[in-house]
C-alpha cells in the first residue's frame, strides 16, 4: 500500500480518532477509505485515500503529484446537500418559457398555476416536448418518463411534492406517446401534493431526471449532447 507522509496540511484533510492508536481520514467532513499510519510521530496517509477523496494523484519521473483540477491547491469541496441528504443533481437549467435541448429532447415548461379539482387542488404546468432525433420513439424509449420516479415538483425547502393516481395518469399521456422525428407533444403535468396543494406551498423548482443507463442499447446510443441530460426548471423565473 502506497503511503504519503503528510503533516495534514492539505486543505480540508483531517483525521478523526476512532479508538486508541486508530485514526480515520475525512475530507471536508466526508470519511474516505483508508487509515492513518503513524511512524516515528509522523502521520502517513494512503495515496488511495486521497484518490478516493477526489484528488488527482499520479507519478512521473520519480515525482508524486497531487492536484484537485482547480489549480487552487484546495481540497475538493463537499457537494451541498438538499434536506434528506440527497446530492443535488447536475442538470440543464432554465426558466419557465425557455426551451432546453439535451441532444435528444427539446423541452419547454410554462404557465404554472393552481387549479381546483373537485375537493382538492392541483399544481398544473404546461409541457411542450419535441423529438430532436431522426428516430420514431416514445418518451419511455428516450428515458424521458413523466412519473413520480423521474419528475419532481420541489418546494422552497427542498421537499418534493407527492403525486396522486391522476397525476401519474397525466404523465403517462406523454411517456407512452409515439413521436416521429421533429414531432411535438403538448399537454399538462400535475401534482396534487398529497391532496394538500395550496397557494401558500408553491413549487419553486421542477427536476426531470434522465439516466440513459437505465435503458437498453437504444437509449444509450441516442445522440445525447450533454454529460447529464436531465432538466432542472426554476419555477420562479420566466424567459420568452
Amino acid at each position: 500500500m502506497a503511503l504519503l507522509g503528510l503533516s495534514l496540511g492539505v486543505t480540508g484533510l483531517g483525521v478523526t480518532a476512532l479508538a486508541a492508536q486508530a485514526l480515520r481520514i475525512s475530507v471536508n467532513g466526508k470519511v474516505v477509505p483508508g487509515a492513518v499510519v503513524t511512524i516515528g510521530g509522523q502521520n502517513y496517509v494512503p495515496v488511495s485515500a486521497l484518490a478516493a477523496a477526489g484528488f488527482r494523484v499520479g507519478t512521473s519521473g520519480g515525482t508524486l503529484s497531487i492536484s484537485t483540477g482547480s489549480g487552487t491547491g484546495a481540497a475538493p469541496a463537499s457537494p451541498a446537500t438538499t434536506p434528506g441528504g440527497s446530492t443535488p443533481l447536475t442538470a440543464l437549467e432554465g426558466c419557465l418559457g425557455q426551451t432546453l435541448f439535451n441532444g435528444v429532447w427539446r423541452v419547454k415548461f410554462s404557465n404554472l398555476r393552481l387549479v381546483p379539482d373537485g375537493s382538492v387542488a392541483r399544481w398544473s404546468i404546461d409541457l411542450e416536448v419535441r423529438n430532436g432525433t431522426a428516430r420514431m420513439m416514445t418518451g419511455a424509449d428516450g428515458m424521458l418518463m413523466a412519473d413520480s420516479g423521474h419528475l419532481a415538483f420541489i418546494t422552497a425547502d427542498g421537499t418534493p411534492m407527492n403525486w396522486g393516481i391522476t397525476d401519474e395518469l397525466n404523465g403517462q399521456k406523454f411517456t407512452f406517446t409515439q413521436l416521429p422525428p421533429s414531432g411535438i407533444w403538448r399537454g399538462t403535468l400535475t401534482t396534487a401534493d398529497g391532496n394538500a396543494a395550496r397557494a401558500e406551498r408553491r413549487p419553486t423548482k421542477l427536476l426531470w431526471r434522465l439516466d440513459p443507463g437505465e435503458g437498453g442499447d437504444f437509449a444509450r446510443k441516442l445522440p445525447w449532447g450533454v454529460k447529464d441530460p436531465s432538466f432542472r426548471i426554476d419555477l420562479t423565473c420566466t424567459k420568452p
